[in-house]
């Protein structure tokens, strides 16, 4: 596949299209669950800050967008990181991390 004049790998190209995906919606998550308040008769004014789980999901969610723009930046730039393994093993990392917070 030819991008910006060099011959490039298929599957580094969707590797690459797929994090960047996560960003804008990992970005817009955060949002939403930051500026959404609901007020209740029952339960008083709902924020953010009363729940604990909006805590992890705010911190999943910052956590998902900030290693999905490292791993972008750094499969693109030449022998930062060459070696696929890496990036699974830092997927792994990650994923088991994000586990642990949601059942800590």
């Amino acid at each position: 596949m030819m991008i910006l004049g060099e011959n490039v790998n298929t599957l580094k190209v969707i590797d690459s299209s797929l994090r960047l995906i996560v960003i804008p919606l990992s970005i817009a998550s955060l949002w939403l669950t930051l500026t959404n308040y609901q007020e209740n008769d029952t339960y008083g004014k709902l924020e953010f800050n009363n729940l604990k789980g909006l805590k992890f999901f705010v911190s999943i969610s910052a956590i998902s967008a900030g290693y999905a723009l490292i791993a972008v930046v750094s499969s693109w730039v030449k022998n930062l990181m060459n070696k696929a393994w890496i990036f699974f093993v830092c997927d792994q990392v990650i994923y088991l991390l994000l586990i642990f917070m949601c059942f800590s």
